[in-house]
């Protein structure tokens, strides 16, 4: 897996922890982690992920993290990197829901990058039992990687 991650918008350097987010995207991954991928994290504001919501997914408002799995182009050779995913993540809703939870703003902003990851190995939070199970599972990750 390739991780590429973009800091679109004013993140403090303190919070630019390219591994930490790294390794929450392996350990999200699952086994998809262990193919020849590649994945974007890209930090963005709200007026950027305002827009993205808009226009890909026809919602009218602000979130924490989107995330987009891509198909692999059938005309691609085999083990040939291809684009997996993209998960957009609004610092700035981070920024405000770290101190609405009690969380930091890193581990905030690990829980957006883990939740997206999670999204693009197949896990689904319609339902409250699914979005349990995905809270459970990032949490474990967090600790992981901050422990």
């Amino acid at each position: 897996m390739q991780a590429h991650i973009f800091y679109n918008t004013d993140v403090p350097k303190y919070l630019r922890r390219t591994g930490f987010y790294t390794r929450a995207l392996k350990k999200g991954l699952k086994q998809f982690a262990k193919q020849n991928i590649e994945v974007n994290v890209i930090f963005v504001g709200e007026r950027e992920i305002l827009r993205v919501n808009k226009q890909y997914l026809g919602h009218h408002y602000v979130t924490d993290v989107i995330s987009f799995n891509n198909q692999r182009p059938p005309i691609l050779p085999p083990g040939e990197p291809w684009g997996f995913g993209d998960i957009f993540v609004c610092y700035p809703v981070a920024r405000k829901n770290a101190k609405k939870f009690n969380h930091t703003i890193l581990q905030e902003m690990l829980m957006y990058v883990t939740h997206g990851a999670l999204h693009l190995s197949g896990m689904d939070d319609h339902d409250p039992a699914d979005r349990a199970e995905m809270d459970r599972q990032a949490e474990k990750i967090i600790q992981s990687i901050l422990a």
